[in-house]
């Protein structure tokens, strides 16, 4: 957000028939018959002419257009636009008279903000539609962090501005450029600021994301964050440098930017790294079935309503499920052995930070965490947490026989499961297992989730992990469909069971893994009509206009409390973290006061996995937790009493949770922490008022045996629906809505949306 003042250039307006485009667009370097238009979007507070060298730098095919905001240079005259909205709705109409040729759209920090929403309004003009986007040192819109530097006064907005290194030392001593420059960046800063991320559809152009190594306010994570709106290929490119890396990059940058636009925007898909074995002959694209049309919500909760209204099927029968996991645990050699750490192969505490991270750069590290809100002691606090930027991919393959739909469950080892083996997803992998960095064999059916021999998709959302040990962790949890005569080898690791089957399964403790129950959660229900009058069935596979609440009133009330509750997360040393309890021992990362977690390191053997031997690091919980949904039907419809929760890990501030999560061991006595609302309501409930009491296992490819107890109560009529401003009371169909998009519904929850289908 620079006021670094660049001189106009001669010849630099458009031609005098396009004078009304002359408002809004800069064209420093015409070309003649350009294959490709690039759209540059200023930051805050910057005008058109912070793109000259960049224009000057593309390829003799690429004609670069800088956008001119009203209320700078030449057009200072005019009223400044106050919100990013607003800013689209102007120019929009001026890039479609530009759409003679394909347009690819770039923006710089609030231009990077405004090039995306352009680009959402022009996919939706259908024949402008970017053949690419990309976009410079800012976070992804999802990632909600409240701005304020709009509300300083002068001198500290001035402050603000000099932190970034973006602008001229000569223009912040000159107190008339100052008081010239000033609103039109307090102006920026408020439109940037007050902007909200409204879900929809993922773009399907490939996106670009540059970043500077050393800025402040675009850490890797959120800049990551990027991949989660687009369908199509995704890069991220980092340069030395801190927010305005580009004004001394230049040249780096237009050559990135000239690759970009020479491969993925013109229809190429991006190389992928190459694994160390052959890949096997790629799979024959699976055929669509015609039980329902792709993409139809409604018409999948009628067939996921009829699988989980099948609790058995001859395809793999109940009683034979218990058996096969004991003949796969007998099969395979799987062994976990605490190590210490110096005995771990790949991982390294770092000099000077005592970070724990592998040499290879990739999987994950864990690192220290100064954490701050507004509900606890104003110098916040600092832990260990687990720093693992990669989107994996957890999906399931689903095809329908005899009419029922049914799943494909892998039989798993997880180093870190209580019982060794579950029930997991058909394919579970983060991108460093896909990619070939672990250097093991191929992972069976990922084709089946990539590209284009995928199967029909019932569900794809981007999710979140543990916030507690997580630093905005998050999955991509898929569902896809094959056709029904459509000929797969599973193999004996793997069995086709109907949700009706798992229902069974998820009543007993520790057999289907947490991934499962995360992406199982994702399956559309609303709307498959029951006709029942049951308040479960209507909650789950009614519709969610029979709720309590409205989904705007949800939304709305949600957004307010991710605007008004406060989340400050950086990054710190690990070393760091001793200042606040936590000590290192040559076998682990504890807390003094025994509570909270450990970092242990282990040793694991198994034959049946992708690598066969390997080290780790694994948290370890010092206790077990408790997740309890309190729920009562409210007008015949069951209603979940669920809480906008803030955890230290947090992409968006808060997320929707379960009425109580906590570890109740550590609610005890005058050093623990206050006990949570409704902890004493869950933990004194009769027997007769639950409706589901497990014990489930958490993701075990990180944490050693963390367990916790799930439990749905119902509570008596008479409980009153007040309840504090974090909570509402929500519908199951309404969850199970949310669902469809990212960062709404805590894995917590979405395990307990999955425990729900076990009560009908």
């Amino acid at each position: 957000m620079s006021t670094r003042s660049v001189p106009p250039v001669p010849g630099g307006r458009l031609p005098a028939a396009d004078q009304d485009e002359d408002l809004w667009l800069r064209r420093y370097r015409p070309v003649a018959d350009p294959e490709l238009r690039l759209v540059c979007f200023p930051h805050a507070g910057g005008a058109a002419t912070s793109f000259v060298s960049l224009a000057r730098g593309l390829g003799g095919t690429v004609e670069a257009l800088a956008v001119q905001y009203p209320g700078r240079q030449e057009r200072r005259h005019e009223p400044f636009v106050p919100s990013v909205p607003e800013l689209v709705d102007q120019i929009v109409p001026y890039l479609l008279r530009r759409a003679d040729r394909p347009l690819a759209l770039f923006g710089h920090s609030m231009g990077a903000t405004v090039a995306y929403e352009v680009a959402r309004r022009l996919r939706g003009a259908g024949r402008a539609s970017p053949v690419h986007l990309l976009v410079s040192g800012r976070r992804a819109p999802t990632v909600n962090r409240r701005d304020v530097a709009h509300l300083l006064d002068d001198d500290d907005l001035i402050a603000e501005i000099a932190k970034l290194q973006g602008t001229d030392d000569a223009i912040l001593q000159d107190e008339e450029l100052l008081r010239l420059a000033l609103p039109a960046i307090r102006n920026d800063y408020r439109a940037a600021g007050t902007y909200q991320y409204v879900p929809g559809p993922a773009l399907d152009c490939p996106v670009t994301v540059l970043t500077g190594a050393q800025d402040p306010n675009v850490p890797p994570e959120e800049a990551n964050a990027w991949r989660d709106l687009t369908t199509g290929p995704f890069a991220l490119h980092s340069f030395p440098g801190g927010h305005f890396y580009l004004n001394d990059r230049t040249d780096e940058v237009c050559r990135t930017i000239g690759r970009a636009l020479a491969g993925p925007a013109t229809g190429a898909a991006p190389a992928r790294a190459t694994p160390r074995t052959s890949p096997a002959p790629p799979a024959p694209a699976p055929r669509r079935t015609s039980a329902a049309p792709l993409g139809d919500p409604v018409n999948t909760a009628r067939r996921v309503l009829i699988s989980a209204r099948t609790p058995d099927s001859p395809v793999t029968p109940y009683d034979g499920i218990s058996g096969w996991l004991a003949e796969r645990l007998r099969a395979g050699r799987f062994e976990v052995s605490r190590i210490p750490f110096d005995a771990l192969r790949g991982w390294s505490f770092q000099p000077g930070t005592g970070n724990l991270r592998h040499e290879s750069g990739r999987f994950f590290s864990v690192e220290g965490l100064h954490v701050r809100t507004d509900r606890l002691p104003e110098r916040g606090w600092t832990q260990p947490i687990i720093v693992q930027p990669e989107v994996g991919l957890l999906g399931i393959v689903a095809r329908e026989i005899d009419g029922v739909l049914h799943f494909l469950m892998q039989a798993k080892m997880e180093p870190g499961n209580v019982n060794v083996l579950q029930v997991s997803p058909t394919v579970q992998a983060t991108r460093s297992n896909f990619t070939g960095v672990h250097r093991g064999r191929d992972i069976r059916f990922l084709e089946l989730f990539m590209g284009a021999g995928r199967g029909r998709v019932l569900v794809d959302s981007v999710q979140s992990e543990q916030a507690d040990w997580f630093l905005a962790k998050r999955n991509r949890n898929m569902i896809v469909e094959l056709a029904a005569d459509d000929r797969l080898d599973i193999g004996e690791d793997f069995r086709w069971l109907t949700l009706g089957q798992i229902r069974r399964l998820l009543t007993r403790d520790n057999v289907v893994n947490m991934d499962a129950r995360s992406i199982l959660a994702c399956l559309p229900t609303a709307g498959a009509d029951t006709g029942a009058t049951s308040p479960v069935l209507r909650s789950i596979f009614g519709t969610p206009g029979e709720a309590r609440h409205g989904a705007a009133e949800i939304l709305s009330w949600l957004s307010g409390v991710r605007a008004l509750r406060e989340l400050v997360q950086n990054r710190v040393p690990l070393v760091s973290v001793q200042a606040d309890g936590w000590y290192r021992t040559p076998h682990e990362i504890a807390h003094e006061s025994g509570r909270h977690f450990r970092v242990m390191a282990a040793e694991v053997g198994a034959s049946s996995r992708e690598v066969t031997s390997w080290t780790q690091p694994l948290i370890e919980p010092q206790v077990p937790g408790l997740m309890a949904l309190l729920v009562k039907p409210v007008d015949g419809v069951l209603h979940a009493l669920v809480q906008a929760r803030v955890d230290v890990g947090h992409l968006n501030v808060a997320e929707l949770a379960p009425t109580v999560q906590c570890r109740p061991a550590e609610h005890t006595g005058p050093e623990g922490p206050p006990r949570p609302p409704y902890l004493d309501q869950v933990l004194s409930a009769p027997a007769g008022q639950l409706r589901h009491d497990s014990v489930q296992s958490e993701e075990g490819g990180r944490f050693f045996h963390a367990q916790n107890r799930y439990v749905i109560v119902e509570v008596p009529p008479d409980f009153p629906e007040d309840a504090p401003e974090d909570f509402a009371w929500l519908s199951l169909a309404q969850l199970t809505g949310l669902l469809a998009h990212g960062n709404y519904l805590n894995i917590e929850l979405r395990t307990l949306v999955a425990c729900a289908h076990t009560w009908y």
